[in-house]
């Protein structure tokens, strides 16, 4: 077996927009290929507070003292983004769908605590529309564990499952029918997601896609409009959590089911699960499922 490349050693944070277009560029073979162990490893960063301040305003988190849950993903990205550039990666960044995310927080992060980020990608499985494979991400402070994140990409290939990713995976009529008793009794909050939505989630993240920018830049990628991001739509629904999502220790799981397309109107909804946990979903005026996910306390270690 050939050894994997050394960790990757990095003096600071490398650029969102720099990675993204290194990504745009590559050129990279449409068909299975080793996925070889890749990481790379920053010693000290700090949340940059101009970056946090528009996180939490497009978000919608009060500002109070720590990060929000969610807001290591964010620091974390540009990391993912020079692992997938990596020319040892076999697959194209452009065309990965993140379609699953877990966030263990061990406690809370000051806003300006100094942080050990160090984020790999090994292995792959092989499901019905292609390969999936995970980028794991540990956060140290001081030398001790206090975040991590299990960020799941799927890579469609020629000759599998045609299914879009806009459809339900398989078995759910009966996941669709449990879903429904959930959310039965559920509360309900109707959000208005605008147009600028991804722009202003570009601004805070420095994620500029251009499949969240604008319809013009959309739709060469096959979308009629610009989508959310994703992890925009995880962020708002932990601020929406409130008092939920203030426990120094917490376990965040969510399934990306369909793009948000933007503007759009969206229910989101919040029902009570097992142990003290919180199960939430964002919903389509239709009824059609884009995110789902459970909120609860404890986290355990998966490192």
């Amino acid at each position: 077996m050939p050894l994997s490349p050394p960790v990757l050693e990095l003096a600071g944070l490398p650029s969102l927009p720099t990675e993204l277009l290194r990504a745009a560029v590559a050129r990279r073979p449409a068909r299975p290929g080793e996925v070889p162990r890749l990481e790379v490893r920053v010693r000290q960063v700090s949340p940059d507070p101009r970056q946090l301040a528009l996180y939490r305003e497009v978000c919608g988190f009060q500002r109070a003292g720590h990060l929000p849950l969610t807001f290591p993903q964010v620091l974390a990205a540009p990391l993912h983004l020079a692992l997938l550039n990596r020319p040892e990666f076999p697959y194209r960044l452009l065309g990965m769908i993140h379609v699953r995310n877990l966030i263990r927080q061990y406690r809370r992060l000051a806003d300006g605590a100094v942080l050990s980020v160090h984020a790999w990608v090994e292995g792959q499985r092989e499901v019905r529309q292609g390969r999936e494979l995970d980028l794991h991400t540990r956060v140290e402070e001081g030398g001790v564990l206090v975040w991590s994140a299990v960020t799941t990409m799927l890579r469609r290939l020629p000759g599998t499952g045609e299914r879009s990713r806009e459809d339900r995976p398989a078995g759910s009529t009966a996941s669709a029918s449990e879903e429904d008793v959930l959310f039965a009794n559920s509360r309900l909050v109707d959000w208005a997601v605008p147009e600028d939505t991804g722009r202003r989630y570009a601004r805070a993240s420095g994620d500029y896609n251009p499949i969240h920018l604008y319809a013009l830049t959309a739709r060469p990628f096959g979308f009629p409009r610009a989508i959310a991001h994703g992890m925009w739509t995880v962020g708002r629904c932990v601020a929406e959590l409130g008092e939920a999502a203030e426990s120094p220790v917490l376990t965040l799981s969510s399934t990306f089911r369909r793009p948000l397309l933007l503007p759009s109107r969206v229910v989101f909804q919040t029902a009570a699960a097992r142990d003290g946990a919180v199960s939430y979903r964002v919903k389509s005026e239709d009824g059609q499922p884009h995110v789902m996910g459970q909120l609860a306390p404890g986290a355990e270690s998966d490192h």
